[in-house]
């Protein structure tokens, strides 16, 4: 059967206005989404009485009957003005997810892009998060760091976990975080124990307005909306290919049992998003908008088969995450498990 999620709950997408347009997306060759959001009409049978996986469709068999979905956020100052998005587009893809694939069995969890200061597995970069940016508590059901199918509202425990605010660290390290939030993190007895299975379709999304570079190094940026690098962190280590290949052999080798989902900056592309603009660069409160030009990020995501890329400025992220789900369902049709 499907997951039961939560309808009607605040934050349905049901009881919102509609909030823009569509966002663009772009997946690479072994995609097959369009430039609209998936019709939701037609499920796809993850888990199917006839043992196919994916329906009916003469896949080898086993499809993604799990699937552990990761989302890196990034919570700096200059998300303030993508927070909003974020927490009106997060049930709607998980609404997406649960009418396109019926999946019994999944792992849902939330990291900062950046370090963020606490005991234990809370000052842990790639632990899983179990409070909101407020300290509210996630109630996450079975003591993990990450949500499962026994959560009893899945969306309301998502809307918590993802509410990264916009306080955190300035120093983004995405794929530091990522890789270690998915590599030692997920060891026996450590803070992720459990999350990432051989058994199961990886699902990565990034939310990140800036670069992940170590050569991103601007003391001074203009910060009035040109498409310029707007800091000078020291950010991740390594480069996208390292990325990739660190990626792909967590998973045991199989480039094919990861999607990466990236909404990003994309002026350097001739994108919608303007560079990082700021009335006050001295003021931490001043209101930021725009992003940072991503390109190695974007080079690192457009290195999956199942790799696509968005916005990080758009004014409603639900059509890019309607998109990407048959970008999933591809995903879930080539995919043969270990063992």
């Amino acid at each position: 059967m499907g997951l039961l999620l939560c309808s009607g709950c605040p934050g349905d997408p049901d009881s919102r206005d509609d909030m823009g347009t569509g966002v663009p997306l772009t997946v690479t060759s072994a995609g097959t989404a369009d430039d609209g959001p998936a019709d939701t009409g037609d499920k796809l049978d993850v888990g199917g009485a006839n043992g196919t996986g994916i329906g009916d469709d003469g896949g080898d068999g086993m499809g993604c009957e799990k699937v552990d979905f990761l989302f890196v956020i990034d919570s700096s100052r200059s998300m303030q003005d993508e927070q909003d998005n974020l927490l009106a587009s997060f049930p709607g893809f998980i609404t997406a997810i649960e009418q396109t694939l019926e999946i019994d069995d999944l792992n849902l969890m939330v990291i900062d892009a950046g370090l963020i200061a606490g005991a234990g597995c809370d000052g842990i970069l790639g632990a899983g998060r179990v409070t909101s940016s407020t300290g509210q508590d996630c109630m996450l059901a079975g003591g993990q760091r990450y949500a499962t199918a026994a959560q009893p509202d899945l969306v309301a425990a998502f809307t918590c976990m993802a509410s990264r605010g916009f306080m955190g660290p300035g120093d983004e390290q995405t794929m530091d975080a990522l890789l270690a939030g998915v590599g030692p993190l997920t060891a026996p007895g450590a803070c992720n124990d459990g999350f990432m299975r051989d058994d199961a379709i990886l699902v990565v999304t990034i939310i990140t307005d800036e670069e992940d570079s170590p050569l991103d190094g601007n003391p001074l940026p203009p910060l009035d909306g040109s498409c310029a690098s707007a800091d000078s962190d020291p950010n991740s280590a390594g480069d996208p290919v390292a990325w990739h290949d660190e990626l792909v052999a967590l998973k045991g080798g199989d480039e094919d049992a990861v999607v990466v989902l990236s909404l990003i900056g994309d002026c350097d592309i001739g994108g919608s998003c303007p560079g990082i603009a700021t009335d006050d660069p001295s003021d931490p409160l001043a209101p930021v908008t725009g992003a940072e030009p991503a390109p190695r990020l974007r080079e690192f995501t457009q290195s999956f088969g199942y790799g696509s890329v968005g916005p990080v400025c758009a004014a409603d992220y639900a059509p890019f995450f309607e998109a990407a789900v048959s970008v999933i369902e591809s995903a879930c049709d080539d995919f043969i498990p270990q063992g």
